[in-house]
């Protein structure tokens, strides 16, 4: 796999994030939003943003001309996504009361935080181009059911 081809994940992950504001602007009842919604917006944006950072680490080893591409952007996915699991698990706590929290899908729990610790490990233990490749398009695509929630809510 080239590495090149990564650095279109950063585009798109850019463009989700930015639209997103969009959505919050239009769905927020008189310029302010739920303790909910800054909780899906604030989660989307922290995967979205994992993608892209996580999308760029291939280019970075090739311009420090590091040889071994895959295990430098797999190791250094892993740090990314494990402070992404961290503060998405305490934007949670700090974000939502006992309440807000009962309102969130216990699957969502397993898409943000367990199947991205999953991958961590997987990407500690395995660093290879495609498992590398897996781990940013999950993190576009649980974004992307994020960005869906919040047009639905607006």
């Amino acid at each position: 796999m080239d590495a090149s081809y990564v650095s279109n994940i950063t585009e798109f992950a850019i463009v989700l994030a930015g639209f997103s504001g969009l959505v919050i602007a239009i769905g927020s009842q008189d310029g302010k939003s739920t303790p909910l919604t800054k909780h899906r917006t604030f989660c989307m944006l922290g995967l979205s943003f994992a993608a892209a950072f996580g999308s760029l680490l291939p280019t970075l080893a090739l311009s420090f001309g590091i040889s071994n591409i895959w295990i430098f952007s797999s190791y250094g996915f892993s740090l990314i996504l494990l402070a992404t699991v961290i503060t998405l698990y305490l934007s949670t706590r700090l974000l939502l009361n006992h309440e807000e929290r009962k309102k969130l899908r216990g699957y969502m729990y397993v898409l943000l935080i367990w199947i991205n610790i999953l991958l961590v490990v997987l990407l500690g233990l395995i660093p290879t181009a495609g498992l590398f490749f897996i781990a940013l398009i999950w993190q576009l695509i649980v974004s992307a059911i994020l960005f869906t929630r919040l047009i639905l809510q607006s």
